[in-house]
């Protein structure tokens, strides 16, 4: 069925009022992106921009997710879920939407009263011991995005073999035919139940013990991207003792994000509004979490200015900090095969172990998940990714910005008190272990095309290894399509280069987009010229 079809088909039998209205305005360009292909349920959930469309998140799309979602349950004996959603548009009426449906196959659903975060969601599941969790987010997406996201009864997100069952059983459905409770009846009846207090308390009392020390004399700016993270990270950080001051303008609820339509703490631009308020008040830090509040992005006073961490940076900073604070010699740092192998250089320092994992923090949730089943869940020290992701302790199964801002704030207090800023500190490490710098390029491949043009290149890679990058020789590859590493399939390729540099090449799990991921490790000004060399390459193979 080509998109045409599809886009007929929709015309013909959607019976939403809003749907109709937006399927008759389409350009011919818009129905191809909103129908080349049916969206399906793929890593853990479904993704897209929001509006009519088989691509598309809407009431039809993600109906039929939760259908197929309640059919899995009911096949293997589940009876509970939990549900959370962020601020962006229809997150709310998507929430109700599930819950109306997991109720009328006999599911009882707990619900939060209000946003909240999509590690807080995590928790939820742990807490009321549901058999899965449904989180309704594009965290860091750009604005016209909302998705589905599912949880395991670990509260971790869902592994490969879920994922691959809820697809099948999708695929069966009839999207224009789907049956649900309603809402307020189900409440009445107590299939569907509101989230209270004590969870978040729970969580709360459960974030707080990460921190081991006292937080003195530190002063952050906090924005939440107009997101969830409101409603749990300034509170918690007032509690263990930082002075906050709140960007207001980003800590409320926009669902347009009109200060930040692409609200992602990677972004420099997302902390415009933030640094006037900082330097006015010569706050220690700026701290921002994205809208669903589990990646968290840092800015740090030195020398008068602010300079920005990368996920990286933070990531060798914490595996450092928690390694000399707790003074283990038997645990796990946990990171994404993407993520910095300086890391993997302070841990073994340390004598501690750095796991590798996929690419997506279900792995670093399964690998503790792994750990408790064999009661050694407190070898887990801390999971980190590249992209702003970080877990420190086993309450959630997945990133979490609020407890990791709390460690980064102690830190930042414990450094402060020896005269030092983080910065100080990275700088300690980069002349121990060399100079880390770590780029992501990406590259857009939108509707029909742009998925034939992913595949045609990453396809070509594989017949034809490329030999060198720049200046940068390849002395071997690995392609974990083949399941290497003792770890999952997966579309990646990876190319250790000369001089200890790396590229590795994948396609986002949640976008239309390559990403191409490049490590140095001399000096900074090889990493230059390296850099420059490397990304003319890499233009010419993926433009």
């Amino acid at each position: 069925m080509d998109y045409k079809e599809r886009y007929n088909l929709w015309l013909t039998k959607a019976k939403d009022k809003k749907i109709l209205k937006e399927l008759k305005a389409m350009t011919d360009e818009q129905k191809n992106l909103a129908f080349f292909k049916d969206m399906s349920f793929g890593t853990a959930g479904i993704r897209g921009t929001v509006g009519a469309g088989s691509n598309c998140m809407n009431i039809y799309t993600v109906g039929k997710t939760t259908t197929a979602v309640s059919k899995y349950l009911t096949k293997h004996g589940g009876k509970s879920v939990a549900i959370s959603y962020d601020n962006r548009n229809m997150s709310f009426e998507f929430a109700r939407l599930a819950a109306s449906i997991f109720a009328f196959h006999g599911i009882k659903t707990y619900i939060t009263k209000k946003m909240m975060p999509t590690p807080f969601l995590s928790y939820m599941v742990r807490f009321y011991k549901t058999d899965m969790g449904v989180m309704i987010t594009a965290s860091h997406n750009p604005r016209e995005y909302n998705g589905y996201k599912v949880y395991d009864s670990d509260g971790c997100q869902l592994l490969d073999k879920p994922s691959l069952d809820i697809m099948e059983i999708s695929n069966k459905l009839d999207l224009f035919k789907l049956e649900f409770a309603d809402f307020d009846e189900a409440v009445k009846k107590g299939l569907i139940v509101f989230a209270e207090k004590d969870v978040l308390e729970a969580y709360k009392k459960d974030v707080k013990k990460q921190s081991k020390n006292k937080i003195k004399d530190l002063k952050i700016v906090y924005s939440a991207l107009n997101g969830t993270g409101i409603h749990t990270l300034p509170q918690i950080l007032r509690e263990c003792g930082a002075k906050i001051i709140l960007n207001k303008v980003q800590c409320k609820a926009d669902k347009n994000f009109t200060t930040c339509p692409y609200p992602n703490p990677e972004k420099l631009e997302v902390f415009e509004t933030s640094l006037p308020i900082a330097k006015e008040n010569q706050a220690d830090l700026i701290i921002l979490s994205d809208p669903d509040a589990d990646r968290v992005g840092v800015e740090v006073l030195h020398k008068g200015e602010y300079v920005h961490l990368s996920g990286n940076e933070m990531g060798a900073l914490l595996t450092d900090y928690i390694l000399t604070r707790q003074k283990v010699k038997d645990g796990y740092i946990v990171k994404s095969i993407v993520s910095t192998n300086l890391a993997k250089q302070i841990a073994e320092k340390h004598g501690v172990a750095c796991k590798d994992v996929l690419t997506g923090f279900k792995y670093i949730g399964e690998f503790i998940t792994g750990l408790e089943k064999k009661k050694q869940e407190k070898k887990y020290l801390l999971g980190f990714e590249e992209s702003y992701g970080y877990l420190i302790g086993t309450h959630v199964r997945d990133k979490d910005a609020t407890v990791a801002s709390l460690v980064i704030a102690e830190m930042a207090s414990e450094y402060k008190k020896q005269n030092k800023t983080l910065i100080d500190r990275l700088e300690e490490l980069f002349a121990e272990f060399g100079f880390y710098e770590n780029k992501v390029l990406t590259y857009k491949f939108a509707g029909s095309v742009g998925a034939e043009k992913m595949t045609n290149i990453l396809e070509g890679l594989r017949k034809n290894n490329p030999t060198a990058f720049g200046d940068k020789k390849v002395v071997s590859q690995k392609d974990y399509a083949k399941g290497i590493d003792g770890l999952p399939k997966a579309n990646v390729l990876q190319y250790d280069l000369t001089d200890g540099a790396q590229v590795i090449v994948r396609p986002s799990g949640t976008e239309p987009i390559i990403k191409v991921y490049i490590t140095l490790s001399e000096t900074k000004a090889k990493n230059a010229k390296s850099l420059k060399n490397i990304t003319k390459d890499i233009d010419l193979l993926l433009k």
